[in-house]
């Protein structure tokens, strides 16, 4: 057989799939392309003639393949990790490796370590690749142009960077040829600009299959779901769930010298022959699944089950009954959540107004309220939909993070103040009150506001990710816009649930006393209540618009240090757990989690030990204001919202998430997990 340099053969190259694992995403570093995959076209026309190349040489020969190192951003600015990419152009029949090369081959590496800038490390982002035949075996890879995105850490921000990266790779076509050589890339300090390769980066970095949070969902593969993995003789079965789309590849990995054929479908499922077979074991391995079925695809992390029962981290969530039914719930106990208080104004405001009216009176201001509620909801479906399509961070409550919003909501709280101490009457657009059923009505009439405060409760109530909204949010953001929308219906209609039921049974309000003075008395203490919740949207304005960083906040817990990935990934490659709190101040349930929980004993005196003892890194991100990279470590584990607390163990081998509403005991079980213990 022939070869390239060397005279080794292909077999001699043999891949080893459980050895080559994937390399870890950056997802700061994702979430910055999506941006500049949408502004790269308008910025490169803005961009000088003399603007940085951002881009290497090119090494190898054209009639095989090339390789360049590009950039997606003309300098460094203050970004933490820079976004690059391998970038590979192959004549007609030529191919290179994905991650796992399957029966043989050799997957791309590049050293860093000659570089001028010290310090520098990388990590590739493998964006899905196909299968082909390569002298009789099954291999994985790309072929005429790719771009391998490669995100760079290590420097020092604002910054120039010196890069040299020592690139060494395989091409195949009727023989194999080693495309092998130095780049060299240097990015000057300056505003990070996007380059004119920003938006072909994205474009690969947008194919690369997302890895399924504990739900078993992937957010480029929303629809697709594994229900089991289990041994068969000579190979794998993997079974699909009920109603998912037909599958058009399958790659497994995490066994070390095996390699598995092109799936062949077998009932509900996917057979897959283990090369080689004789001897195999697979009951209780775990293997990572790279699945596609256009337009979507993602990975998933399975245990094969001893063939009788299999355990599988994609199980089926999505738009289904159990997933509605969840939103329901989570909507329902979202009106017990902490942040209800001012909400709680506004229900009394409904309920003390509406005392001693005619029965159809109370249904049609309490359908009002609930119609308000329902359509605010839809809003924020619409809203986020949008904002996920342009690319940007989505998440639940992050319209806290704007300051006009803010400002809005602090006018519009004053107006029901007011309107509640008889000071101001609020005006009814006459086609509100003919969806609401009240056109004809008298100036006095008593349902002027109802609809508007329904959609200020829901929007009041935000803040708050009660049990259950965390799971039916991150199933929405994950899933199609028909799943959002859905979803978000579903925590509409479980907000509104006292609404309706007072709407559907009025005679449960018939136990409030007669309207009297006492109700001017109420009135003035509600009104009180809303104006202390415009001091505290006041405050959370002011530390919006402040200028000094969100992460100083922390510094004054000297247990807690501000949170970065840097720090993370040092305190576990140090042998450290690290426990994550994700928090803001417009986040209430973030603050009683910190009050009952955090910071009362046993859990504050184990955090101090540990802390103190260097058995446990406390890390605390401040979400209060935007943050791209907190967004993005939030949509790794398949979360979109606050609170979020997260226990890694010094291997990483399990996470422990906790519940939105923290106890106690929910605390220390994690840290015992995690090896940290009470002294």
């Amino acid at each position: 057989m022939k070869n390239g340099r060397g005279k080794a053969s292909i077999q001699q190259r043999r891949g080893r799939p459980g050895q080559m694992k994937p390399a870890p995403e950056t997802l700061q570093a994702r979430m910055f392309m999506r941006c500049l995959g949408i502004f790269a076209a308008f910025f490169t026309a803005l961009l000088p003639a003399n603007a940085p190349a951002a881009e290497s040489g090119w090494i190898g020969e054209q009639t095989i393949g090339e390789a360049r190192l590009v950039s997606a951003v003309t300098a460094t600015g203050t970004l933490q990790t820079l976004p690059l990419g391998l970038e590979f152009t192959l004549a007609p029949g030529w191919k290179i490796y994905w991650r796992t090369p399957g029966e043989a081959g050799l997957s791309p590496v590049i050293d860093l370590s000659e570089s001028a800038t010290p310090g520098l490390s990388g990590s590739f982002r493998w964006p899905l690749p196909t299968r082909f035949d390569a002298f009789g075996f099954d291999n994985f890879g790309y072929e005429n142009a790719v771009i391998l995105p490669f995100d760079v850490t290590g420097h020092v921000a604002d910054s120039p960077v010196r890069i040299t990266a020592d690139l060494e790779a395989l091409a195949c076509a009727e023989i194999c040829v080693p495309l092998a050589g130095r780049l060299e890339l240097e990015i000057p300090d300056g505003a990070a600009m996007p380059s004119r390769h920003a938006q072909a980066i994205a474009q690969f970095a947008a194919m690369v299959p997302r890895r399924a949070d504990q739900t078993g969902v992937s957010p480029s593969a929303p629809t697709l779901r594994i229900a089991a993995a289990a041994p068969r003789e000579e190979g794998l079965y993997v079974e699909l769930a009920e109603g998912m789309p037909a599958l058009a590849e399958l790659f497994v990995e995490g066994i070390s010298d095996v390699a598995f054929k092109a799936p062949v479908a077998e009932g509900r499922g996917l057979f897959l022959a283990a090369v080689p077979a004789e001897g195999l074991d697979l009951a209780g391995k775990r293997l990572t699944l790279t699945v596609s079925a256009p337009p979507e695809f993602g990975e998933f992390d399975v245990t094969v089950s001893d063939g009788k029962a299999a355990s599988a981290a994609g199980q089926a969530t999505g738009l289904s009954v159990t997933m509605i039914m969840v939103a329901l719930l989570g909507g329902l106990i979202l009106n017990l959540m902490p942040c209800v208080l001012p909400v709680l104004a506004l229900k009394l405001s409904s309920v003390l107004s509406a005392a001693g009216a005619p029965r159809r009176v109370l249904r049609l201001r309490f359908l009002a309220g609930a119609a308000g509620i329902v359509t605010s909801f839809m809003l924020l479906a619409a809203g986020l939909a949008m904002l996920r399509f342009a690319g940007g961070t989505v998440g639940w409550g992050i319209q806290f993070q704007n300051p006009l919003f803010l400002s809005v909501m602090i006018v519009m709280l004053g107006v029901f103040a007011l309107s509640l101490l008889d000071r101001l009457i609020i005006p009814v657009p006459r086609f509100a009150q003919s969806l609401t059923g009240l056109a004809g009505g008298t100036n006095s009439s008593p349902y002027r506001g109802d609809f508007l405060a329904g959609m200020l409760a829901t929007i009041l109530a935000t803040p708050c990710s009660a049990p259950f909204v965390g799971t039916a949010v991150a199933a929405a953001l994950s899933g199609s816009t028909a799943t959002l929308f859905g979803i978000f219906l579903a925590l509409g209609i479980g907000l509104a649930t006292p609404w309706l039921l007072v709407a559907v049974q009025p005679s449960l309000v018939a136990f409030l006393p007669r309207p009297g003075p006492w109700m001017a008395w109420m009135k003035r203490g509600l009104a009180l209540l809303l104006a202390g919740t415009m001091i505290w949207l006041g405050g959370i304005l002011a530390e919006v618009l402040s200028p000094a960083p969100a992460g100083d906040s922390v510094s004054a817990d000297v247990l807690w240090q501000p949170w970065s990935r840097k720090a993370m990934a040092d305190g576990l490659a140090a042998g450290t757990p690290v426990l994550v709190d994700v928090t803001a101040d417009w986040c209430v349930t973030c603050k009683a989690n910190k009050a009952l929980v955090l910071d009362r004993a046993p859990v504050a005196a184990t955090l101090s030990d540990a802390a103190d003892d260097g058995r446990l890194l406390l890390l605390r991100a401040d979400w209060t204001r935007p943050d791209d990279a907190i967004a993005a470590f939030l949509a790794s584990y398949g979360r979109f919202g606050i609170p979020f607390n997260i226990v890694i163990p010094a291997d990483e081998t399990d996470v422990f998430i906790l519940p939105e509403i923290l106890t106690s005991g929910s605390v220390m079980q994690a840290l015992e997990n995690a090896g940290v213990t009470a002294k």
